[in-house]
């Protein structure tokens, strides 16, 4: 992991705009503490991930990108395919999640992530292995419906 361990801090730390909004806690609570079989989180994992993903690419480049990343996972391993998945990340889901925020006018949103990115630039040098297990699968969750319900709106 180490290769990879600044690409994984910017990603996560790009969900922390989520703490500028208002809907947020009931979001988080929802997703993170329903009582869920692992393979309805995994499900709706996937689903919002590529209704997220539909942002940046639109429903085909979505559908395209999820195949392609299934690909390398089959194929490679479950290794390539996650570092395929931080590349598109990191190179194309982050910068445009800001830009979004930028074009929002989210500024709390926008300095809340910096001091996040930060923050885990440093907690990460540190760490040797980022599980993607049902607790993370769950967060994502919650970003990518607190990011679908804030829309333009947001507490600051």
């Amino acid at each position: 992991m180490q290769h990879v361990r600044p690409l994984v801090a910017i990603v996560g730390a790009h969900g922390a705009t989520d703490l500028a909004t208002s809907q947020w806690p009931q979001i988080y609570i929802l997703c993170c503490f329903v009582p869920m079989p692992p393979r309805v989180v995994t499900g709706l994992f996937v689903a919002s991930s590529m209704v997220h993903f539909a942002e940046d690419l639109g429903p085909n480049g979505s559908l395209a990108l999820h195949s392609i990343a299934g690909l390398f996972w089959t194929v490679l391993g479950a290794q390539r395919g996650l570092e395929f998945m931080l590349a598109y990340l990191s190179g194309v889901h982050t910068p445009a999640h800001y830009i979004r925020c930028v074009r929002r006018r989210r500024w709390t949103a926008l300095a809340v992530a910096s001091i996040f990115t930060v923050v885990a630039l440093v907690v990460f040098q540190n760490v040797s292995v980022a599980p993607i297990g049902h607790a993370t699968q769950r967060l994502v969750i919650a970003h990518v419906w607190t990011d679908r319900t804030a829309n333009h709106r947001s507490v600051f």
